[in-house]
């Protein structure tokens, strides 16, 4: 089956998969690996990625990343990739390809989706039985970044953008009620019920009230509570 065109990938939310050439170590110490890493979060920012998960094996790496330009993905693997290949083979004083072919990209598509998928991305060790769970395996993000996957997951919902225009909802939910966006941080009542009413009736998550509105995403979710 032909591989489908990166552009047409619509999902913010993208699984990684790259693997050593013939499938041999290409992260044989704990220093490679820290470099990959190293490197991993060096060069995200220039790019425009967030990395949500990661585990690096001895010759394969996971990455979870979040990002709304597939062109800045594929550029930042590319970056990643040569980075570490240019360090690997100073290293070992050898030639030639370190990664095996281009790396693969996994479209994550639901919020189900999104969970197995962090659950096998930090579950790759456990099932290589090197520990015997994944809070024990030392190089993955599986410590430090519980928490803030699970407001991630809360953050997102996966809904058709194309079939609802949140801009639209919440225009005809302000027309309707007479409300106007410069009097809502001042009118913390009004706010409220709007919130609930997007986030419970809409399905909307924060992220899209805080695009659509201007309204800080902590600012929404500390006017339900």
């Amino acid at each position: 089956m032909p591989r489908k065109p990166r552009n047409n990938i619509k999902t913010p939310f993208i699984h990684v998969m790259t693997q050593g050439i013939n499938k041999s170590y290409i992260f044989s110490e704990e220093q490679d690996i820290k470099y990959y890493i190293s490197t991993m979060y060096d060069i995200k920012e220039k790019y425009s990625i967030k990395i949500v998960a990661y585990c690096i094996m001895n010759n394969h790496a996971h990455i979870l990343i979040e990002t709304n330009d597939v062109d800045k993905l594929s550029k930042y693997m590319q970056c990643l990739n040569t980075k570490y290949a240019i360090y690997y083979n100073k290293k070992y004083n050898r030639i030639g390809y370190v990664f095996r072919d281009r790396y693969r990209s996994e479209e994550i598509l639901s919020e189900n989706h999104l969970n197995n998928c962090i659950q096998y991305i930090y579950n790759n060790p456990v099932k290589a039985k090197i520990c015997r769970n994944a809070e024990e395996y030392p190089y993955s993000n599986y410590k430090f970044s519980k928490l803030e996957i699970k407001e991630e997951i809360e953050q997102y919902k996966f809904m058709d953008i194309e079939e609802k225009e949140y801009g639209q909802i919440i225009r005809e939910y302000m027309s309707k009620n007479n409300l106007k966006i410069d009097n809502l941080l001042k009118n913390k009542i009004d706010l409220r019920k709007m919130v609930i009413y997007l986030k419970n009736e809409e399905k909307m998550s924060y992220r899209n009230m805080e695009k659509e509105l201007g309204i800080s995403r902590e600012t929404l979710r500390k006017s339900i509570k």
